[in-house]
């Protein structure tokens, strides 16, 4: 992807009051400066009292886009115009620079409009060249995370060690791919190992290897993750998890830079970057002789803390954005992709994330793949299923779903009131009943609306699958 869109002034004319407000979610997410039109006299006020540098248009609207633009020369001879959804994408009109489909897309306009920020009147000191350099691996606009990421590229350029530590889900794996790609180690492979998900008793042999015969099994001669990563990077993942004997030997080949092999005689020299990361806190675990202080004193030359997602919460449109492109492609979803929209980015930007960027991406894929067909649009109300603390009653009225008529309704009654018939589209209960009761007559009813599809009923219901089946399964 390219640069940041930080600093551009856009102006998107389009009458869909829908496609206005995710386009502008999407491009603030990007870092552009965003002024929403739905027509020439709209258009017209924004023009003359803002430096536009780029109009995204409606092609069918009232108005020749050529035209605005040779009007507009006048203001701002470098900006740039781009059709939305033009119905030939090869006729477009003369002077016009290029076009969008709709909806946008992220990667799309960063590509488009990265390559036409050389044309922009814009200070060098608005274009961040660390969000550049990262953005392959980290995303970010954020000022938490430029800041700790500020000194990045210089770690990189160094051959010593790099502690990362931060919260799981924090992206550690990321930075250590951004650092071995920016490494003198960059040509070499990037080998990534979790001790913390290798038994005790395996990952001697996964680290140094072993000679064919070292023991019972060792039928051939297998090559740990150090000679692997010859010449390259090794990213030892939740190293707090090594055992105590073990990180005695990984220190002694951190200084000599060769290793034995399990049986083996003869050592194995090796030069490589060794990249290490922690969920917790490993000086606390080195007072407790949990973990060695010289081997902590050896990786931890270079300290690098990732802050959680709820302390970057500039970011989360972006990254949202961002996943749910990627899940959708990978989906093999047919484009165009759903946009969110403000309200829903809104609800992402106040959730807690405690499985933080990798809770984010996981909610994308999830979407990816349950969403149903046709949806444009992602609301609030697609995406309250996976918050239980969200509950509508607790957001903000902004926030808040339209109710939905296809769903069941309940209206309950006082002891004096009499129905002769449950209410049209709902399910009528009695004053006195009980909350287990509620919530059968609730599934029922929903169950019965949806032609027993228990996954539309789940949706509606805003409970997991998994879930809903196990309720059901205890009515019997």
């Amino acid at each position: 992807m390219k640069g940041d869109l930080k600093g551009v002034q856009i102006l998107v004319i389009d009458r869909d009051s829908s496609f206005l407000r995710a386009a502008k979610s999407l491009l603030v997410s990007l870092g552009g400066v965003v002024h929403l039109a739905h027509g020439l006299e709209d258009a017209l006020g924004v023009l003359t009292s803002e430096k536009i540098q780029v109009v995204l248009f409606e092609e069918s609207l009232p108005f020749s886009g050529a035209e605005l633009k040779d009007n507009y020369k006048a203001y701002n001879r470098s900006a740039q115009f781009f059709a939305l959804a033009p119905r030939d994408p090869k006729r477009l009109e003369p002077g016009i620079d290029g076009f969008f489909s709709k909806p946008l897309e992220s990667l799309q306009v960063l590509d488009k409009l990265g390559q036409a920020q050389a044309k922009f009147d814009l200070p060098v000191s608005r274009l961040d060249p660390l969000t550049e350099l990262l953005r392959p691996h980290l995303l970010f606009r954020s000022s938490v995370m430029r800041q700790r990421l500020q000194m990045l590229p210089q770690m990189a350029a160094s051959i010593h060690g790099v502690m990362i530590t931060g919260e799981t889900g924090t992206g550690k794996e990321m930075a250590a791919r951004a650092i071995h790609h920016l490494s003198p180690y960059r040509d070499g492979p990037f080998i990534a190992v979790n001790c913390g998900a290798i038994p005790e008793t395996l990952i001697e042999g996964e680290l140094f290897g072993h000679e064919k015969g070292a023991f019972t099994g060792a039928g051939a001669k297998h090559r740990g993750k150090f000679e692997l990563a010859n010449g390259g990077t090794l990213f030892l993942d939740e190293i707090g998890e090594m055992p105590l004997l073990l990180q005695a030997r990984l220190l002694r080949v951190l200084e000599e830079r060769k290793l034995y092999r399990i049986g083996g005689e003869s050592p194995v020299e090796v030069d490589l970057r060794v990249l290490a990361a922690t969920r917790v806190d490993l000086a606390k675990a080195v007072d407790n002789g949990l973990f060695r202080e010289d081997l902590y004193y050896r990786l931890n030359i270079l300290p690098l803390h990732l802050p959680p997602l709820r302390e970057r919460v500039e970011d989360i449109p972006l990254l949202a954005w961002h996943f749910l492109e990627r899940a959708f492609s990978e989906a093999r979803r047919p484009q165009p992709y759903p946009s969110l929209t403000e309200p829903a980015i809104e609800l992402l930007v106040h959730q807690p994330w405690r499985g933080n960027v990798r809770e984010l991406r996981n909610l994308m894929t999830r979407l990816a793949v349950l969403l149903p067909q046709g949806i444009g649009y992602i609301e609030p109300k697609h995406l309250l299923a996976y918050f239980p603390e969200a509950h509508p009653t607790n957001l903000a009225p902004h926030l808040r779903p339209e109710p939905d008529p296809r769903d069941p309704v309940i209206e309950l009654t006082g002891q004096s009131a009499v129905l002769t018939e449950p209410p049209k589209g709902g399910i009528f209960i009695p004053y006195g009943t009980s909350m287990a009761q509620v919530e059968e007559k609730m599934i029922q009813a929903t169950l019965a609306q949806t032609g027993g599809n228990k996954s539309e009923a789940a949706r509606r219901l805003g409970l997991s699958l998994r879930n809903l089946r196990r309720k059901t399964n205890e009515k019997g």
